[in-house]
This record gives C-alpha cells, sequence and structure tokens, in this order.
C-alpha cells in the first residue's frame, strides 16, 4: 500500500512540476511580449515628441521680412477674393439690369461712330492748330450724328458755313460744318448713326468735306481717340 501511495505522490509532483514549468514558460513569454510593446511605444513618443518640438519651432520661429511680406499679401488677397464672391452673389437681378441699362446708355451717347455715310478720306488730321477731323466726301454725301443727343445749334457763318453742333446729354458734344444742306431743328433728339445733314464745302472751303469735332465738357479733343474703325 505505501508503495502505490509513494508512486501517487510522485506522480502528483511530477505533474505539478510540469505544469509549473509550463506556466512559467508562459509568464516569460507574455513578459517578453510585453517588453516588446514598450520598447514600441517607447520609440513612437519620442519620435512624436520630436515632432511636436519640430511644429513649435515652426510655429514660434520669428519670419524673415520677406516672408511676412508674402503673408501679408496672401492674406490680403485672399481677403479681397472672399469680398468680391460675397459681392457677386449680393447683386440683385435689378442692379444687373440697371448695369446693362447704364452700359447701353454709354454705348449710345458716346461720339464714337464715323460721322460720314459712304466713301471718305481724312485730308486733315487733329493738331494744335487745327482742332478737328476733316473728311473728304463727295458733295451731297450722307453726315450723320456721331451719337444720340439733342441738336443744340443750327447756324451758318463765313468761316464754318452751315453748322450742326449736338449735345450728347454727358461730358461729350460734336461740331459738324461745311455743310452744303442741314436736315434738322434746334432742340430735337436725334439717334446715334441718324443723317443730319450733307457734305458740302459751304463757308471758307476749297473742296468738299465735313469738319469735325468732339468736345469734353467744352474742351476739344482728338477725335482719333475716340471714333471707332477709323483708317489709321
Amino acid at each position: 500500500m505505501k508503495k502505490y501511495l509513494i508512486i501517487f505522490l510522485i506522480l502528483f509532483l511530477l505533474l505539478i512540476i510540469i505544469f509549473s514549468f509550463k506556466e512559467n514558460r508562459k509568464l516569460k513569454l507574455e513578459n517578453l511580449h510585453f517588453k516588446q510593446e514598450l520598447e514600441s511605444t517607447d520609440i513612437y513618443l519620442k519620435e512624436l515628441g520630436k515632432q511636436i518640438q519640430s511644429l513649435r519651432k515652426d510655429e514660434y520661429e520669428p519670419l524673415s521680412k520677406t516672408d511676412k511680406m508674402k503673408k501679408v499679401l496672401n492674406d490680403y488677397l485672399n481677403e479681397q477674393k472672399k469680398k468680391n464672391e460675397e459681392k457677386i452673389l449680393k447683386i440683385s437681378k435689378e442692379e444687373l439690369q440697371e448695369e446693362l441699362i447704364q452700359y447701353e446708355k454709354k454705348i449710345r451717347f458716346t461720339p464714337d461712330l464715323i460721322p460720314i455715310k459712304g466713301e471718305y478720306a481724312i485730308s486733315q488730321k487733329y493738331s494744335e492748330k487745327h482742332s478737328a477731323l476733316d473728311f473728304a466726301a463727295a458733295m451731297g454725301t450722307e453726315v450723320v450724328s456721331s451719337a444720340a443727343g439733342e441738336i443744340l445749334s443750327v447756324y451758318e457763318d463765313k468761316y464754318f458755313g452751315k453748322i450742326i453742333i449736338i449735345d450728347h446729354l454727358n461730358e461729350y458734344s460734336s461740331f459738324y460744318a461745311h455743310l452744303a444742306k442741314t436736315l434738322v431743328d434746334p432742340e430735337i433728339c436725334v439717334e446715334k448713326g441718324q443723317t443730319i445733314g450733307l457734305v458740302g464745302s459751304s463757308g471758307n472751303s476749297s473742296a468738299p468735306h465735313l469738319h469735325f469735332e468732339i468736345m469734353v465738357n467744352g474742351e476739344n479733343i482728338d477725335p482719333a481717340t475716340v471714333l471707332k474703325n477709323l483708317p489709321q
């Protein structure tokens, strides 16, 4: 009986030793894994610390004068872009229609239409001594209003012959002289391109032509700076 008891105890002790060995090995493996995780975490934290220090350095490091100017300029441009976008969004349909009306009015009342209907040649250009453009054309060629406006005056004198002056209801006015015939009366309104007279040689003139002037607030300017499609 004692013999069996001793054998049983020996087997029991062996089982305990084997179990303890397995548990010990398991703990060692877990400790090794935990140690590896700690090392990885430590490396990650160190790298993260370096990145944070780098960000802080970039954030607080003083900018150079050039960088400051670039930053201010970029901020200003971005702000203006934002304001312009907001302004565009706020423009109403009525405002767009009003702008269109004003644009069409400007085109209608700006004396940029060549005042001869037909063939012509520039016989004399604008200069200090000659405040006009002279359009040589056949006798009786139609003279048209360079822009819409009101007939300010129709008269005749010895030098310019038969004359028409048009107020374009803005800063512009125009002057047509040496006409063979006038076809409008004072205080009537005319449209751009409307026939107002005929080319002639009245007054102090040696050949049929139109003497054409443009004034801005009463001061003569070179008509070539306003007229469109004028041959060079």
